[in-house]
């Protein structure tokens, strides 16, 4: 007899990935329908040894250097992980971010990924903290040197709406986080004295503490921790930058024809855009940028063509093996569940 856990677990995947494909699905659609018009009659793939290799390469890159950087950062916290936690934790956490709203579903399970190797939830998260924080920085250090690409871009509409809507989203999380880290202890000690003993006191009491640890976690990072989490931010410069350079050898691979710097700029500043919008993967959102951004490029006619392959190496197949790393996991079947939403 099959655990329910497995049952429904298996259930909220199916759905995930129902969704993802269906808003994936409408919004190849829309692109053919407003860009392309026509089906595609002159694409000359360019089956160039050295290209593929590149794209392989890249690939193989982006994924390595991610999980070495999580390789790090956990590794602060508990010498017990190995790189085998970190891949599960990376592509896992890829497989859960597409199906699930605002790419959320991979943090419970990287929270429990952790939890094995004895790591609080509350330091679990500064590792997805601080993971973020590297990426952002990346983006401050990189973004001098490839505007000069994106001036064509930067007015659009686009990028004006995914800006107003980052802000809005900031602006209401940001205060309510700083409120739980800098005020942690008034917090808890008003909840102590104010709350009789009871379900609601126990998991506000549970907020506050996990806030602590993570607070405490952020220091460790960047005190004891300083060296792995240096190691760990060029592992960040890599990843993100052999994915933006797969932009470029995808579209030799379809004949395209595009300078380096250009195709890199415009895939690296898509990685921001698309980081945490509402749908699962950020499907519609993805594909509708890059057909904004990289119509020009590649040409009405290599559009769609394009975006499927780029998207096959950036996320399905990482997501892919996640799923069969997640289902690798002897214990997920009567634990995670219960943590699933």
């Amino acid at each position: 007899m099959r655990h329910p856990g497995r049952i429904i677990l298996g259930y909220k995947i199916k759905i995930g990935l129902t969704v993802f494909f269906f808003l994936t699905f409408l919004s190849y659609f829309l692109i053919f329908i407003l860009y392309v018009k026509d089906f595609p009659k002159n694409i000359n793939f360019f089956f160039s040894p050295v290209v593929i290799f590149f794209i392989i390469l890249l690939f193989i890159f982006t994924n390595l250097f991610n999980i070495l950087r999580v390789l790090f950062l956990c590794r602060i916290f508990s010498k017990d992980v190995n790189f085998m936690d970190a891949y599960m934790f990376t592509l896992g956490g890829v497989l859960f971010a597409l199906i699930t709203p605002f790419q959320s579903g991979g943090l419970p399970f990287q929270i429990y990924l952790l939890s094995r190797k004895k790591i609080k939830p509350g330091k679990s998260v500064s590792v997805i903290f601080v993971r973020g924080i590297q990426s952002v920085l990346v983006l401050f250090l990189t973004l001098p040197f490839i505007m000069i690409y994106l001036k064509n871009v930067i007015q659009s509409d686009y990028v004006k709406n995914l800006l107003k809507y980052f802000l809005t989203l900031y602006i209401m999380i940001i205060p309510i986080f700083l409120l739980l880290i800098f005020f942690n202890e008034k917090i808890k000690k008003f909840f102590d004295q104010k709350f009789k003993e009871s379900p609601v006191k126990k998991l506000l009491m549970y907020i506050v503490n996990f806030f602590s640890n993570f607070l405490s976690g952020i220091k460790d990072i960047f005190s004891v921790g300083f060296k792995e989490n240096i190691i760990s931010l060029f592992f960040t410069f890599l990843s993100l930058y052999s994915y933006s350079a797969l932009s470029f050898f995808i579209i030799k691979f379809i004949g395209g024809n595009s300078d380096f710097f250009t195709s890199f700029s415009l895939q690296f500043l898509l990685i921001y855009l698309t980081a945490f919008v509402p749908t699962p993967g950020s499907s519609g959102v993805a594909e509708g940028g890059m057909a904004i951004f990289f119509n020009n490029v590649v040409g009405k006619e290599n559009l769609i063509i394009y975006i499927l392959i780029f998207r096959i190496f950036s996320t399905y197949i990482p997501a892919f093996l996640g799923l069969f790393s997640f289902l690798k996991i002897k214990e997920w079947k009567t634990i995670f569940p219960q943590n699933i939403d």
